[in-house]
């Protein structure tokens, strides 16, 4: 041990290294086997940020994707629903033009007619008072414009006016308890002509005219009359035959014939297989080719 004097107050610094001084960690770190280091290393827990999950957190969709998604999905929504608003607005400009001041319209819009054909209970006596009535007007338009005019409108085109009818009377006779409806409209039609005046002209212009407009009430009326026996109502058929061949008697003396002989043909052979004491309708309906 060297003593070195540094002052005046003979003080002393002890420039030896004792071994006892060094500190623990001195040693752990630096003194220490290779081995034994290594193995210390290895169990040194993990830092809070280096410690794995033991439940791996779910990953969360991007920003920007998800709010893309988000905006495509209101789009969306909002073209169904311009989409529903053009049809109401269609709609009301449908029952805008339909509305007639003088009340002389009973028909309804094409689209609305379509809805309550398919979800209204009372459809068919709904569809057939509308057809009743509009026929009913434009019969009695027809005889006051031959009234204006002084002069009488041919039976061509009284029938073609009557003929217009048609198509709503098919979708009629499509309805439950349509077919029944539609048998007597069909029969209002053909009176319409009759009442029309001119037919003891003896114009063979004028009787082609109504044999060729009985002749497309028949085809009609047959599909009618097949519609009205499978609903398998109580009808009484044979008065009905008979108010037919009332109606045809009187045309022949005008020469007008035949009048729904088709009809006649299939309501008498649904006659034929009525069996006794069982309601019109209710028999076993013949087999038609």
């Amino acid at each position: 041990m060297f003593f070195k004097r540094r002052s005046r107050a003979n003080s002393y610094v002890d420039n030896s290294e004792n071994p006892r001084s060094q500190s623990f960690d001195d040693y752990t770190t630096d003194k220490r086997p290779e081995s034994s280091r290594k193995e210390s290393h290895q169990s040194q827990p993990f830092s809070p940020a280096e410690e794995p999950d033991m439940y791996p957190r779910q990953q969360q969709p991007q920003e920007p994707t998800y709010a893309q998604k988000k905006i495509e999905q209101l789009e969306s929504q909002l073209a169904d629903l311009q989409n529903w608003v053009d049809q109401l607005e269609q709609q009301r400009a449908e029952v805008h033009n339909w509305i007639d001041k003088r009340g002389l319209r009973p028909d309804v819009p094409a689209s609305i007619a379509k809805i309550m054909d398919t979800t209204t209970a009372d459809a068919a006596p709904t569809l057939n008072a509308q057809l009743d009535r509009k026929i009913t007007i434009v019969n009695f338009d027809l005889h006051r414009l031959q009234d204006d005019l002084n002069d009488s409108i041919s039976s061509s085109h009284f029938a073609s006016a009557m003929l217009k009818f048609l198509p709503d009377i098919q979708r009629l006779t499509l309805l439950p308890s349509g077919p029944r409806y539609a048998f007597d409209l069909i029969l209002k039609l053909g009176g319409n002509l009759n009442s029309h005046g001119g037919i003891d002209s003896a114009d063979a212009g004028d009787i082609a005219a109504r044999r060729d407009f009985y002749s497309r009430l028949d085809e009609t009326m047959v599909d009618v009359v097949q519609r009205r026996f499978g609903e398998g109502e109580g009808w009484d058929v044979k008065r009905e035959i008979k108010r037919i061949e009332k109606t045809a008697s009187y045309l022949k003396t005008y020469g007008v014939e035949p009048y729904f002989p088709s009809t006649l043909e299939m309501m008498k052979r649904e006659m034929e297989f009525q069996p006794n004491g069982v309601p019109n309708g209710q028999g076993t309906p013949p087999r038609y080719h």
